[in-house]
């Protein structure tokens, strides 16, 4: 890794102000992308709940991806797999800012649960990059914006 990747891996990255803007700029992506005819049913394919539970500040959100519902806190199903990480990490995750092994290696990110259900989501998360960004912008967020 380069050292202007080390730092940029390394600098605060801004985050979530509470689970609310966590629900409206990460779920909302979801909620698109469901009710999209092409990336909704390769989305629901993929049979995963996905839990993301966030620190700083503590915030939960819940993904059904095969019921094409969003729930905050500890509303929703059992999920298959959880992304345990924090605020930070998770916004400039959705922005394609976040190495996954890497971060996992360092212990930015934990995952539990089904982890093929989760790696078959990569490819397909990797598409909501550009709409994640394109939301906060939209939303005049350029705090949240990672560059």
């Amino acid at each position: 890794m380069s050292r202007t990747a080390r730092r940029q891996e390394e600098a605060p990255m801004p985050g979530f102000a509470d689970e609310d803007e966590l629900r409206r700029y990460v779920g909302s992506i979801f909620e698109a992308a469901m009710a999209d005819p092409e990336t909704g049913p390769k989305l629901a394919d993929t049979g995963l709940v996905l839990r993301m539970d966030c620190t700083a500040p503590d915030s939960k959100l819940t993904i059904d991806l095969p019921g094409k519902v969003v729930y905050s806190g500890d509303d929703g199903p059992e999920p298959g797999a959880t992304m345990v990480m924090s605020t930070e990490t998770a916004n400039a995750y959705w922005q394609g800012k976040v190495n996954l092994p890497f971060a996992m290696a360092r212990g930015k990110v934990k995952i539990q649960g089904e982890m093929s259900k989760l790696l078959a989501l990569a490819p397909l998360s990797k598409k909501l990059f550009p709409v994640y960004v394109e939301t906060l912008k939209a939303d005049g967020r350029d705090d949240l914006v990672v560059t």
